[in-house]
């Protein structure tokens, strides 16, 4: 006897908590962010700035819950320079920020700290 086939069907999507666009605002609102974009312009004379450019569109998947992953650069005519690389949840908006050197992720408390050592 033939096993029976059973029809898979997938649940749509959950629909973000926090949209993109919130994430995005979220991140510029840290005063880090704010500083580095004044002293980005500032050194340059104007002719490069702090921007948050989104490092892939597929979400990031962290202990089952999606986040944006969003990458804080220096950006000038000929180049992008990324500073910091920054994961927004979906569902809360935790920020949690990528270890350039380790690729560990830090709550952004912890990541302060780290900062200041």
């Amino acid at each position: 006897m033939a096993p029976s086939a059973l029809a898979v069907v997938a649940a749509p999507a959950a629909k973000a908590a926090v949209s993109r666009e919130q994430a995005v605002a979220k991140l510029m609102a840290l005063p880090e962010l704010k500083r580095w974009a004044e002293n980005i312009e500032q050194r340059s004379s104007g002719t490069r700035h702090g921007a948050l450019l989104e490092t892939d569109p597929a979400p990031r998947d962290v202990n089952g819950k999606p986040h944006y992953q969003l990458s804080f650069v220096e950006n000038g005519d000929d180049m992008a320079q990324s500073l910091a690389s920054f994961l927004v949840s979906h569902a809360s908006g935790e920020i949690l920020v990528e270890d350039d050197t380790s690729g560990e992720l830090l709550p952004l408390d912890q990541w302060r700290k780290k900062q200041k050592d």
